[in-house]
């Protein structure tokens, strides 16, 4: 088992809270335990529980107890946490034949649950260690990819809805795999964060597209995503060196954020976002209507403009509901004075409507497909 917020608990309220939560829930636990249960805190935010059964019934009613043990919201000095746990169940010896690979078995169960939204309890399967086998093949193949260079951009074009007049292109990753071919950056990104290799693969990326941009028409900006992980003190050098390397204008160039990108250590990341903004780059605050969506991050940073997320013009113009979002959205962008991007427009009565709402700008196969290369067709 792993509690799923207890980082956000130390960070946000501090470690003496941590350690509350740690003692009361260790004290709710030990409330539940039978015969022939025992369970243990095995690390920082990780506890191993251990049963003796002869029905499949007893299992799952243990399974369920810690659940609603370690999910039901704690209220800890008048502040309600809720904490969430992930769990991962392996049975010996259908699943194992030793305690060590049982405990190993057991973790590639919990992580699975950890990664799938909504779930929290997941039971081995076999084909959960080809899974693994899977990925780290995967960032081997990555770190072989970095010295060989083996990736490339394909540029998608944002336009004004109110001219019609491209304003910039966002650089999406691709991978030229020797064996694959073209594999998207969502098949990948999530492994090159694991292994780090999303830190010189960002670095490329940052300037490649600065590069390329310098090419351009100069009044077309070039926006580029930022991983989590690349929200580090050293971006906003690296960012100053790229764009004197490149003799690209620093107000060229956008970076697209999410916000959850900035949650984890939010006065720090803003921190790093303010030495950027110094330096005359742009940011974008990147699918927003979707996670977190808060108002305080945006009272928090004055970000240049706000990417409504796709998942939004997958319903229009026919939901009620997604109008009333996006419609709310860009009200909530004209009263900050931040411009608003909808991404995923794929139909004319999806941009008649934005226009109609008075959305700033747009991007998706009706307007421009990413290319590779000249983009010049996509300015079209």
């Amino acid at each position: 088992m792993i509690l799923d917020r207890f980082k956000d608990i130390n960070d946000l309220q501090g470690h003496a809270m941590g350690d509350t939560v740690l003692t009361t829930l260790a004290t709710r636990m030990q409330g539940l335990l039978q015969e022939n249960e025992f369970v243990a805190r095995i690390g920082g935010d990780e506890f191993a529980a251990v049963v003796r059964f002869n029905d499949p019934s007893s299992l799952h009613d243990f399974v369920r107890r810690l659940e609603a043990c370690l999910l039901s919201p704690l209220v800890v000095e008048d502040l309600s946490i809720s904490v969430g746990a992930s769990f991962g169940v392996a049975i010996f010896p259908t699943d194992a034949d030793s305690s060590e690979q049982l405990v190993k078995n057991s973790d590639l169960a919990m992580y699975r649950a950890k990664a799938d939204f909504g779930r929290s309890v997941c039971f081995y399967e076999a084909q959960m260690e080809e899974v693994v086998r899977s990925k780290r093949a995967m960032a081997s193949d990555l770190w072989k990819a970095i010295e060989r260079q083996d990736f490339v951009i394909a540029y998608q074009v944002q336009k004004s809805i109110p001219t019609g007049e491209a304003v910039g292109c966002e650089a999406l990753l691709r991978w030229q795999h020797p064996e694959r071919g073209l594999i998207a950056p969502d098949d990948f990104i999530p492994i090159a964060e694991e292994c780090g290799a999303i830190i010189p693969i960002g670095q490329w990326v940052l300037r490649q597209a600065c590069t390329d941009a310098t090419g351009w028409p100069a009044a077309l900006k070039v926006a580029v995503n930022i991983s989590p992980l690349q929200l580090q003190d050293g971006l906003p050098p690296l960012i100053k060196d790229i764009l004197m390397e490149t003799g690209l204008p620093a107000g060229r160039l956008e970076l697209e954020i999410t916000e959850s990108t900035i949650i984890a250590d939010k006065l720090r990341s803003l921190e790093i976002l303010w030495k950027v903004k110094r330096l005359g780059v742009t940011i974008a605050l990147d699918d927003f209507g979707t996670g977190y969506s808060s108002l305080d991050t945006l009272k928090s940073f004055p970000f240049d403009k706000i990417k409504l997320d796709r998942i939004f013009m997958l319903e229009l113009p026919n939901s009620l509901q997604a109008k009333a979002v996006v419609r709310a959205i860009l009200a909530l962008g004209h009263a900050l004075s931040m411009p608003v991007l909808a991404e995923g427009v794929e139909t004319e009565a999806q941009l008649s409507l934005l226009r109609f709402e008075g959305c700033d700008e747009a991007q998706g196969f009706l307007l421009g497909r990413p290319t590779i290369g000249s983009i010049s067709q996509s300015l079209s």
